[in-house]
């Protein structure tokens, strides 16, 4: 393992297998990857070729069958669930596709979440969901239930969300799938903006036209990093 105060998680030989019936499906099939704080990274790949899986494994949402899992130099696979729950809730914000918001709470209630389960009080977590959906231009909507929003609005909740608790980094999964072209380029923009701040961003796609706007492209196919590119381009020269 790298020994740097740079790198927030590092995979070494990562491996997960299923077993489906008589076969062994190899979704995530022996990675080794580090990932340095302030980065903005791509996992760009076709339907199947592990890549979800890869960022189950990486947000501790999934547990290896082989390998080791630091995270901010802790080798996470050696912690037992209650101490690993502990440590994502805290360390690292989600983004999904689906965005899984809570139908029965409203925006501000929604952002809270994460706060409420590391048991920050209620006057400094209200105050920083104010300030989280302010960031992420929802301010006028904090008392608005999820069915009230558009698609492109409960993404926005969804970020504010995973970043209730300054996490060391946060994880996208298709984070634009369920939105349309311009809605999930505004999405890209805020993930942008917040890599700006100095957040460190990975998000799983298989749109090339997505993983453009990345500093850093993994390339990955049957549960293998095929190539990892450093982007230069026109796009994300820009920033």
């Amino acid at each position: 393992m790298e020994n740097s105060k740079d790198v927030v998680l590092e995979l070494k030989n990562v491996k997960r297998y299923y077993k489906m019936g008589d076969s062994i499906v190899k979704a995530v099939n022996g990675i080794d990857l580090c990932i340095k704080r302030k980065s903005l990274i791509a996992i760009l790949g076709p339907s199947g070729c592990g890549k979800s899986t890869m960022l189950h494994l990486m947000g501790l949402l999934d547990k290896p069958t082989q390998g080791k899992i630091f995270l901010e130099g802790k080798n996470i696979v050696e912690l037992d669930d209650e101490k690993i729950s502990k440590i994502r809730n805290e360390k690292i914000g989600f983004v999904f596709q689906q965005f899984f918001l809570s139908p029965t709470l409203n925006v501000e209630e929604n952002i809270e979440l994460p706060m409420i389960i590391k048991g920050v009080s209620e006057i400094k977590r209200k105050k920083r969901a104010k300030e989280l959906a302010k960031m992420v231009g929802l301010e006028h909507r904090l008392k608005h239930m999820p069915q009230q929003l558009s698609g492109g609005e409960r993404q926005r909740v969804a970020i504010a969300r995973a970043l209730a608790n300054n996490p060391s980094l946060i994880l996208a999964d298709e984070p634009t799938g369920n939105l349309d072209s311009k809605t999930g380029k505004e999405i890209i923009d805020l993930f942008i903006k917040l890599w700006k701040k100095g957040n460190t961003l990975v998000f799983v796609t298989h749109d090339l036209n997505i993983a453009k706007y990345a500093k850093k492209i993994i390339r990955v196919l049957d549960g293998k990093i095929l190539k990892i590119e450093e982007i230069k381009n026109e796009i994300n020269n820009k920033y």
